[in-house]
């Protein structure tokens, strides 16, 4: 008789599976719905443990791949040849190695995340520190390959992670959380890079840099191994009352798999790879990449083509424009669980990212190119609110992870093109690159408003069938047998 089994003594009821959480000293009887107040208390002890750790480890993540522009104005280029098109190969290699390996992203499901998590932690920040002791243009595309497979085993994984945790009507503000750690990073990390030029030693600039962005990475590698919890039933800060509670609204009008919370259903992972609903995603997340992906490598450069300011000083204007992305994600977020819509919030970003290409595109002042780097970046909202889409298009835990991997592997196709759009030969104004990025950013738009218009007329569908608006828990093992885990409501 397995654990579960064990402890599982109670009568059947439509909560059935929360029972079986409970240990067999517990009083027998009926699992008692929580209220709303009891949820939010959960979800507070959820969000203490869980979105400080994911914020801070995607923070490091994407410095640790973004800040090769900083080091370029650091002085890399004394050192190491990147001229002709050299410099966009490293920005390029890191995502063909990204989008080859997403597949790695489901070791999320198939493993223990605490283990998972943490090698991958490990494995990026070791390769991100030794960048700091190449000596050619070899060496550092061969880091550039490594980190970018490093890297897609960790970060296209964390918002599948965190759907085991949270309802998917509130889904959308974690992730928010956690994608907004790639605007903090961009922030801090011109403005850390304007401090580092400022050491003087024996190290070259770019070499101090690399370790000070990297050796950290490594430490939180522990953090992750003894902190980070592997599912609902494994998470120790909370009492089985509360891990009951916890899986009851995982679990609404969403699948939970309950004492198989490791190992991949390849059956639903085919379903989410073949879904059409897998795709549109897909191609929203690959505008925004072509439009986004860019940018770090080279704000500090368009900034300092403006003319008005020095490397050191592009360095750390680069920041103030991510600073605003930062809140601007959170904000966005928060309204789109609290009305339950995804895509008029994302078309909204990045409609606002496609104005601020427009006029870098046609202004040559350097106040207002400027300005319009803040409204370019908040494309990046939109990646924040596909990945909560994609959560809530798809039941259970399975073939979320088939559609996450749709998602991203479509998506990260987008910095392919977005990193080979901005040529030496195009400054100061790299005029065709922000016409490029504007399209894609209208083409992000477009794409919502018709994934929006899908997802409307499925509901109105499914009412006439007599789906219910609000479907409560049933464990992903006992759907499949009744076929109920096809059918569900959309959060549009």
């Amino acid at each position: 008789m397995s654990d579960v089994e064990k402890k599982a003594p109670f009568e059947e009821t439509q909560f059935t599976q929360v029972e079986k959480l409970r240990t067999a000293e517990s009083s027998p009887g009926a699992f008692v719905p929580p209220t709303a107040e009891e949820e939010r208390a959960v979800i507070r002890k959820l969000d203490k443990r869980l979105l400080p750790l994911v914020f801070l480890l995607y923070s490091l993540a994407v410095l640790d791949r973004s800040n090769l522009g900083n080091a370029k104005l650091a002085g890399l280029t004394k050192d190491i040849d990147l001229s002709g098109t050299r410099y966009q190969w490293l920005g390029t290699v890191f995502y063909i190695a990204y989008i080859l390996c997403q597949w790695t992203s489901m070791g999320w499901k198939q493993f223990k995340p605490h283990k998972w998590a943490a090698s991958v932690v490990l494995f990026w920040g070791f390769i991100a520190t030794i960048q700091a002791t190449v000596t050619s243009w070899g060496g550092l595309m061969a880091c550039r390959v490594l980190l970018g497979i490093a890297e897609s085993a960790f970060g296209p994984g964390v918002p599948l992670y965190l759907t085991y945790f949270y309802p998917r009507d509130k889904v959308g503000f974690r992730h928010g959380v956690f994608i907004s750690g790639a605007a903090m990073a961009n922030a801090y990390g011109g403005a850390l890079a304007y401090g580092i030029t400022q050491i003087t030693g024996s190290l070259a600039p770019w070499k101090i840099l690399f370790l000070i962005e990297g050796l950290p990475t490594c430490v939180f590698a522990i953090v992750v191994w003894f902190y980070l919890p592997d599912s609902v039933r494994q998470a120790k800060f909370l009492n089985e009352r509360e891990q009951a509670v916890a899986l009851h609204f995982v679990a609404r009008n969403q699948r939970v798999d309950v004492g198989k919370e490791q190992g991949l259903v390849f059956k639903e992972v085919l379903a989410g790879l073949k879904d059409p609903k897998s795709f549109i995603p897909g191609l929203c997340y690959f505008g925004c990449n072509v439009s986004f992906a860019s940018l770090p490598l080279f704000v500090p450069t368009i900034i300092s083509g403006m003319g008005s300011f020095s490397k050191v000083q592009s360095n750390g204007l680069s920041a103030p424009p991510y600073l605003l992305c930062f809140f601007v994600i959170i904000i966005l977020c928060f309204l789109s669980d609290r009305f339950k819509m995804r895509g008029p919030f994302c078309a909204l970003a990045a409609i606002t990212g496609a104005i601020g290409f427009v006029l870098q595109a046609t202004c040559s002042t350097t106040a207002v190119r400027y300005f319009a780097i803040f409204l370019s970046v908040q494309i990046f909202a939109s990646v924040a609110l596909l990945l909560s889409w994609t959560a809530n298009i798809h039941a259970t835990e399975s073939k979320r992870a088939g559609a996450y991997t749709v998602l991203a592997t479509i998506g990260q196709c987008g910095p392919l093109l977005g990193t080979n759009v901005f040529p030496e030969s195009e400054a100061p104004y790299y005029r065709k690159g922000m016409w490029i990025s504007a399209s894609f950013c209208l083409l992000v738009a477009v794409l919502s408003g018709v994934l929006s218009c899908w997802l409307i007329y499925e509901n109105r569908k499914m009412a006439r069938e007599g789906v219910p608006e609000v479907e409560e828990f049933e464990e992903t093992s006992v759907a499949v047998e009744r076929g109920t885990e096809l059918k569900h409501r959309y959060i549009w």
